[in-house]
């Protein structure tokens, strides 16, 4: 009886720790660290809050049949319009410890980050240098956003 209670726990202890380390899940971004092409790094999620606050509440939902979703308020306008035509077609999947993602109409071009955990945040790293294909008018070195699991 003993040892199977311990097992128990111990497989329990194993299931919630496998999903906590999932992208699975809803999310909301917390910060967007860009590394711009002279060094300097600057969070731009203070200024964009700041702009739009409506931004704040936008939430991620990523299913386990690999689609997702960014859910955006009402009040956010054209960005809510934007998205509701991108979420019909985005996709996303894990390969080892990079994400990459994907809009099957290929209106934006697919994306590659590595994808890290610590404990409820869920971490991308996105090197401009290894997605020539994304648009980057600062010359932006690296964008690491962060966001926390709902």
């Amino acid at each position: 009886m003993k040892r199977t209670l311990i097992c128990l726990l111990f497989s329990l202890f194993l299931i919630t720790n496998v999903l906590s380390q999932s992208v699975v899940g809803t999310w909301k971004r917390t910060a967007m660290l860009l590394t711009e092409a002279n060094g300097n790094t600057d969070d731009s999620m203070p200024d964009m809050t700041k702009a739009m606050p409506c931004t704040a509440r936008i939430t991620y939902t990523f299913l386990a049949d690999g689609t997702m979703s960014t859910n955006v308020p009402d009040d956010c306008g054209v960005i809510k319009k934007a998205t509701d035509k991108i979420n019909k077609t985005s996709r996303w999947a894990v390969s080892g410890n990079k994400l990459k993602v994907w809009v099957l109409d290929k209106s934006l071009p697919d994306s590659e980050q590595v994808l890290t955990f610590s404990g409820n945040t869920m971490t991308w790293t996105f090197d401009y240098a290894a997605n020539p294909q994304m648009p980057n008018p600062t010359k932006a070195k690296r964008l690491v956003i962060n966001y926390v699991r709902l």
